[in-house]
């Protein structure tokens, strides 16, 4: 139940850039919550204002797929052009909106905007708020894109390359998509799957409920998060126990401490995915949401990953 402190031992897990093993996502309203900031997605969580998802090529048209790399077995990285520089690595993350680009890039396209922050879980970042005139993301190109401008360089070490941006819902549009983890490419069309579960999409993110005892929990979907995160808030009234197992990840202001906890047992749409470890960050501030947590996709060890807005289904194969 809620509370039993396990063994206190310190079994400490190693650090990671990202989400992974740590990082949490928020972002300027929230947004950036998986990917660049928080601890497990990017987790920038900047949760700022933007629209609702709109798609920038006509649903029947048919589109050359696009390759990626992967990186710690989770993050999905594309090269793509921003403005006029192109083949820069971007990271594609459904848990980041609106997307971002790094400081040093917005310096070489001369864009200024309104000084603005990034609320993460642990404090606040500064960041600046620009249009990006174009924006290519393989048969993807975006026209004035509202993005948040930020220093990633505390994200970057340990995945040996620069990263130029962070991709999320805002650039993607609502045309539905497959992730093939496998050949590493991504497919610009739905697919059926072996697993499915509804989704709501909304202004800016995706969300799911995953079930665990009598609690119904709405959780963010994250691609740049690698495992599930739930807020202390939820905590509440949530069968679990704690795990001596602690960690420490990396957002945009540097490292996230954060523990873990056991779930005895959960659903998803409609896979049984057993007990699973959460992980709740332990300086966690500045979060008001109507969520309860993140979904990070790599739990479900897919090897394609459907995204249908049409029936907002969402489907996998292990």
């Amino acid at each position: 139940m809620a509370g039993h402190d396990g063994d206190r031992k310190s079994n400490r897990e190693s650090a990671q850039p990202w989400r992974g093993s740590g990082q949490l996502r928020t972002g300027r309203h929230y947004r950036t919550f998986g990917s660049v900031l928080v601890i497990f997605s990017l987790a920038l969580w900047a949760h700022a204002s933007g629209g609702d998802l709109v798609g920038t090529i006509p649903k029947n048209e048919q589109v050359p797929d696009l390759p990626f790399r992967l990186y710690q077995g989770y993050l999905v990285v594309v090269e793509g052009r921003i403005g006029n520089l192109d083949h820069q690595n971007l990271l594609l993350d459904t848990g980041t909106s609106p997307s971002m680009v790094d400081a040093s890039i917005a310096r070489k396209l001369g864009l200024h905007g309104k000084s603005d922050a990034i609320a993460l879980f642990n404090q606040n970042v500064p960041a600046e708020r620009v249009v990006l005139r174009d924006l290519q993301v393989g048969p993807l190109r975006p026209r004035d894109l509202e993005v948040m401008v930020a220093d990633f360089s505390k994200l970057a070490s340990g995945m040996g390359m620069h990263l130029s941006g962070v991709i999320g819902l805002d650039a993607l549009g609502s045309r539905s998509f497959t992730i093939d983890y496998k050949k590493q490419r991504i497919l610009f069309h739905a697919s059926p799957q072996r697993h499915s579960a509804p989704f709501s999409a909304g202004p800016q993110f995706i969300s799911v409920s995953f079930n665990t005892g009598n609690r119904k929990l709405h959780l963010l979907l994250d691609t740049g998060t690698p495992r599930l995160v739930i807020f202390k808030e939820a905590l509440q009234d949530l069968d679990y126990e704690w795990s001596p197992a602690t960690g420490l990840g990396k957002n945009l202001s540097g490292a996230v401490s954060y523990r873990n906890i056991v779930i005895p047992g959960a659903t998803l749409g409609t896979a049984n995915i057993g007990r699973q470890r959460a992980s709740v960050v332990v300086d966690q501030k500045n979060l008001q949401s109507e969520y309860d947590g993140l979904i990070g996709i790599s739990l479900l060890q897919p090897s394609q990953l459907s995204f249908d807005f049409e029936r907002q289904v969402l489907g996998w194969s292990d």
